[in-house]
């Protein structure tokens, strides 16, 4: 019996599978023990079971780390395996803390001037997008050719309002407001009529209710449509109403301006405060309706005064409204008036005026060369600031690679032997990356609380009034992709850079430094330091 079973061979299908799926480095090594396992079953069991049994030995050796063509790193815990190197870069952290506090505080650093031009950023682009239908919205500007030089402005004769609104369908609604100081608007003395002492008050203004209805703030006494539709009445902004009339409903009670008791108004509603992202931030509007400076100076073209809004109506070409309204306004409303009056020099006036129209959200960045005697800011400085945060991340990302390969002579021997024990190279550099994210996360932790607590001398700098999102939907999330995106490109070169020491020069104690990389690393500290003089000798100038 024992000499037939020792002619007996395994069966030829998990023969050829073992063969086919295993690789070349083990398969001569298990095929002898599964054979000489399959003899020592015959001893015992049957042939069939014996066969039976080497069949099911086979199934159980496709083990990942055995096939051909699957990477041996599969078999592990992904889970453990992270959980490690964060431990590992938990504990230099703890180890090196000085070195830490630099890497980390440095990124903070910069991290943090990044968040605070970015929320000054944010702030500049959504001035104006809050107003309901803001797309519809535009201002009209009025543009003169100086031989060759465009003046440019927003003050026009009080009857253009109602001419884009009788002549120009596409146009929905017409507003206008009148800030000059010279009609006794802007800051004046107010007080109740039913009291004698008198609050120097600013942000007065007039405007007609269609203003109102193209702007559309949210009233908390009154109604929108009524509050300006009637002569001598006033609309007054929350805050002031509270100032004047605390814990009182203000709706028809009287203000008087500058003592003028022959002209008292009547308060036809109270609207929130206009947001600090709006252009217009006015408190006291004062009706346009039934008002006129002057005998005959609501029909009259050749005063400019009063910037005008208007309301387009849904899907309007911009472009062709534009150039109808530039053409059909000065020629039948500019030109003969020029005429009129006996200008020598009309056609010409005439030729070389024209209407443009501007988006209400482009008002505020977009009107460094328009004359409108308001407050705003240009796009221009926000290219810049964007810039100089792109700028000061990055010296702030070089800095953190340049104190990575810095202690590479400290990690070389770990890299050694981890290498000596089986380590592959993609390994390590997952390691020396997930140290780089740890070490991105704490910076970016740090920088909120940091951003947090000098927001408010940011505010007093730059003269805004910002508010740290901390409950924006959107800041966890925009934090972790920061982090992420930070920690990688920061942490990708020293985890190469790490990750390639040989391990015989390393544990022989003859690590080679290599030219290229003190070279290139030498170009970073150069590119900083240029960065850094060039961004302070700005700030100087």
């Amino acid at each position: 019996m024992s000499g037939t079973n020792n002619h007996t061979i395994p069966p030829k299908w998990p023969v050829q599978l073992l063969r086919y799926l295993l690789k070349e480095e083990y398969l001569e090594e298990i095929e002898g023990d599964m054979e000489e396992r399959f003899h020592d079953n015959l001893e015992r069991y049957s042939i069939r079971k014996a066969e039976r049994l080497y069949a099911w030995d086979t199934l159980k050796l496709f083990r990942p780390v055995l096939i051909r063509g699957l990477k041996s790193d599969l078999r592990l815990n992904h889970t453990a395996m992270y959980r490690n190197y964060f431990k590992i870069g938990w504990r230099n952290l703890r180890k090196q803390k000085m070195y830490s506090f630099i890497k980390i505080g440095g990124l903070a650093l910069g991290i943090t001037a990044c968040l605070l031009i970015a929320l000054f950023i944010r702030h500049e682009l959504s001035y104006d997008w809050h107003y309901p239908d803001a797309d519809r919205i535009y201002r009209v500007i009025y543009v003169y050719d100086e031989q060759g030089e465009l003046e440019k402005d927003v003050f026009f004769p009080a009857p253009l309002a109602s001419a884009l609104k009788d002549d120009f369908p596409e146009v929905e609604t017409v507003g206008r407001y009148l800030d000059s100081e010279l009609f006794g608007v802007g800051n004046q003395e107010v007080r109740r009529g039913d009291r004698k002492e008198n609050i120097y008050e600013e942000g007065i203004v007039y405007a007609d209710q269609g203003l109102l209805d193209i702007l559309q703030p949210q009233f908390v006494n009154g109604e929108l449509s009524q509050a300006l539709d009637k002569p001598n009445t006033i609309a007054i902004s929350k805050s002031k109403a509270d100032k004047h009339f605390p814990n009182e409903d203000p709706l028809g009670k009287t203000l008087i301006l500058n003592n003028n008791e022959s002209q008292p108004y009547k308060i036809g509603g109270v609207f929130k405060d206009f947001p600090t992202t709006s252009h217009l931030q006015y408190h006291f509007l004062i009706t346009l309706t039934g008002v006129e400076f002057w005998p005959g100076e609501q029909t009259f073209w050749r005063a400019s005064n009063y910037p005008t809004y208007i309301k387009v109506q849904p899907d309007t070409d911009i472009a062709y409204l534009e150039s109808k309204i530039s053409e059909n306004i000065v020629k039948n409303y500019y030109l003969p008036s020029a005429r009129e009056a006996g200008q020598v020099d009309a056609n010409e006036f005439a030729n070389n005026l024209s209407l443009t129209l501007q988006p209400v959200s482009d008002i505020n960045l977009y009107s460094a060369d328009i004359d409108d005697d308001l407050s705003h800011g240009d796009i221009r400085f926000v290219w810049l600031f964007g810039a100089i945060a792109g700028f000061i991340l990055l010296i702030a990302g070089i800095n953190f690679i340049n104190l990575s390969t810095a202690k590479s002579a400290n990690r070389a021997r770990e890299v050694g032997l981890r290498k000596a024990v089986g380590s592959v190279r993609h390994q390590l550099v997952h390691q020396f990356l997930t140290e780089s994210l740890l070490y991105s996360f704490l910076s970016f932790t740090l920088a909120i609380v940091l951003s947090s607590l000098l927001l408010p001398y940011f505010n007093e700098l730059s003269g805004k009034s910002l508010l740290f999102p901390f409950q924006a939907w959107w800041l966890f999330p925009l934090t972790i992709t920061g982090a992420i995106i930070v920690g990688l490109i920061s942490g990708i070169y020293p985890s190469f850079y790490l990750s390639s020491f040989k391990p015989i020069q390393v544990l022989k104690g003859g690590l080679s430094r290599g030219s290229k990389s003190s070279k290139l690393r030498s170009g970073l500290v150069i590119f900083q330091f240029a960065t850094s003089i060039v961004l302070i000798i700005s700030t100087v100038i």
